[in-house]
């Protein structure tokens, strides 16, 4: 029952109040009542109170009065999204909110928050991150759960466009890998540095097509010299306090047993003996060999020492010094090196996304597979005898 009153302010001038019981609280079991001051007419009072009722029939008194701004929905999400995750994942999500996501959108009130200044902050994303499309997903994805709490109606950056990125005409597609004889001028450039361990490193990049944390986590009981074959079943991750962490692989198709070429055998072998070589010429004695890391910082300590995450990029570093006239690719890229050349050697789709431990064949073509220079020639040949007119 609502009672309605005419009042005079201290002005002296005229105004309506009313006060309203609206109904019981499911959360807390008590009575809502509410009382509203300062319409100018009897009308806008009853309007008010109407508004008022119908918002209280949408739960929108049941919403949780602290989560005001974006920032405190995030918290709250952000405590429930990442309860399942891995630890690098909860570290990457959080970098996305804190460097991009939570400056545009953090001090802002929820419900305030409109389509248009989305696009906004979407377009802008665009212009100069490549992670953009995630940003976006992340973003919504508050929203959702401010739908799902009855915090919000609607999810503002739902009714965005997401803006195409341009490609970069400029940049030609052999830039991101190393054709056949570029591999073998690289290795040439190697060998004259002589650096084993960064020769053996690259080899098993190149000819394994494994990530950079596959690589860095190995250990020589992953390796089975009787059959040939390496089964990669965990990645090295580092953490933001800088400490490192051995993770399971990216995902469970990750986890692969692949056969290695004999040449790259022979490589691993010599690397192994030079290690237990050099150790032995220390007097240093491993009863437990097989769990020792096939890279790692230094070789003449028994512990573990876990190769530190630029070691990589500085090797590509050494190599441009050295040798200007070498193209050089991102370490990333030998993966697609050795999907590239896999496929130009005659393998299957199929086969290559098995070796690189892919779900789908379509991320191995849509992403790693590159159409040689050598593969393009073959085809056009085969095309051309087949056509014969």
């Amino acid at each position: 029952m609502a009672t309605f009153k005419q009042y005079t302010k201290k002005n002296g001038t005229k105004a309506w109040q009313f006060q309203s019981y609206l109904g019981i609280n499911p959360m807390t079991g008590k009575s809502v009542k509410t009382t509203r001051r300062g319409f100018k007419t009897k009308k806008e009072a009853q309007l008010e109170l109407n508004r008022l009722l119908v918002d209280f029939e949408n739960k929108e008194f049941n919403r949780d009065d602290n989560i005001k701004t974006f920032e405190d929905l995030y918290q709250v999400w952000f405590k429930q999204h990442s309860k399942d995750l891995k630890q690098t994942t909860i570290q990457r999500i959080k970098q996305h909110f804190d460097n991009h996501i939570l400056p545009k959108f953090g001090s802002k009130r929820i419900d305030k928050i409109t389509p248009l200044f989305c696009q906004e902050c979407l377009n802008g994303w665009a212009e100069h991150l490549a992670t953009y499309k995630q940003l976006k997903t992340y973003t919504s994805m508050v929203f959702k759960y401010g739908i799902l709490i009855n915090l919000i109606q609607i999810n503002p950056m739902e009714r965005t466009i997401t803006p195409k990125k341009k490609k970069d005409v400029t940049k030609k597609e052999s830039d991101s890998f190393y054709t056949k004889d570029e591999l073998i001028q690289f290795f040439s450039c190697l060998e004259q540095l002589e650096d084993k361990r960064a020769f053996t490193f690259f080899r098993v990049l190149a000819f394994l097509g494994l990530r950079k944390g596959e690589a860095m986590a190995l250990t020589w009981g992953d390796f089975n010299f009787d059959d040939n074959t390496v089964t990669i079943d965990k990645t090295l991750v580092e953490l933001q306090d800088g400490s490192f962490k051995v993770n399971t692989t990216k995902t469970e198709s990750s986890n692969r047993t692949i056969s290695i070429d004999q040449q790259t055998i022979s490589i691993l072998k010599d690397w192994r003996s030079h290690i237990r070589r050099l150790k032995l010429s220390q007097g240093i004695r491993e009863n437990d060999f097989a769990s020792s890391l096939v890279f790692s910082n230094s070789i003449l300590y028994n512990e573990n020492q876990f190769l530190y995450k630029a070691y990589p990029n500085n090797i590509m570093d050494k190599v441009k010094k050295h040798f200007p006239e070498m193209k050089i690719i991102k370490v990333h890229d030998f993966r697609k090196t050795n999907a590239s050349l896999l496929f130009e050697s005659g393998a299957s789709i199929k086969d290559v996304a098995q070796r690189l431990g892919h779900q789908s064949t379509k991320t191995t073509t849509d992403i790693y597979v590159k159409v040689t220079p050598t593969k393009q020639n073959e085809t056009i040949n085969i095309f051309e005898k087949y056509m014969a007119f």
